[in-house]
């Protein structure tokens, strides 16, 4: 197998900077050994084999060494003032917090930064009373603990649950089209302003 690792350009990406991952068979037939095509769906197998690379949608990273690491999915990454903000790392620091019994992390429309980090999340049993504003606040604070101010969540809505798939898997873009909705009718709890407080005491 031949792989590579690219920007949204198509150009490689340095060591340590998270890109897409392609890869390809080797020799004259780059997608021997691979899956025949989409199902009735002849140009989404085109797009996904532009370039005569296959583009596996999943964002990775290299070391010095030429170990790769998941980064993320491509679809699920958050592209915030030109920085990559995986969602999964967010969830994992949300899910540190006692009163954080489930999340999930999409990115939102905008205007400012091009996409900002909003959270669904569903209160553990250990969730105070206070206001809703309140809670949010509580938790986007302790998680300045374990990841930068740009990552915090600048949305936050509480939810009884989360839209998940048979198999128990987070139904990612109905999670999305949600968030854009709770932040166009104005739902959302609006963190942005506590996320440049918090760069500033930092």
């Amino acid at each position: 197998m031949d792989y590579r690792i690219v920007d949204d350009a198509g150009e490689p990406v340095p060591t340590g900077t998270p890109g897409e991952l392609l890869v390809r068979a080797e020799g004259d037939n780059p997608r021997d050994g691979f899956f025949s095509g989409y199902l009735k769906d002849e140009k989404a197998t085109e797009e996904a084999w532009e370039g005569g690379w296959f583009h596996t949608g999943d964002v990775v990273y290299s070391d010095e060494n030429g170990l790769l690491y998941f980064f993320d999915r491509k679809k699920s990454i958050v592209r915030r003032s030109g920085e990559n903000i995986a969602v999964l790392e967010v969830e994992a620091a949300l899910s540190k917090h006692p009163t954080v019994k489930a999340s999930a992390v999409t990115p939102v429309p905008d205007d400012l930064r091009g996409e900002e980090v909003f959270a669904f999340i569903v209160e553990s049993d250990a969730a105070g009373r206070g206001e809703p504003i309140e809670r949010a606040i509580g938790i986007v604070e302790a998680c300045g603990d374990y990841i930068a101010y740009h990552k915090l969540p600048g949305y936050i809505v509480f939810i009884d649950k989360l839209p998940v798939s048979s198999t128990q898997k987070l139904q990612r873009g109905e999670i999305k089209t949600m968030a854009a909705k709770a932040v166009a009718d104005g739902a959302a709890l609006d963190l942005r302003k506590l996320k440049a407080a918090i760069r500033k005491a930092g």
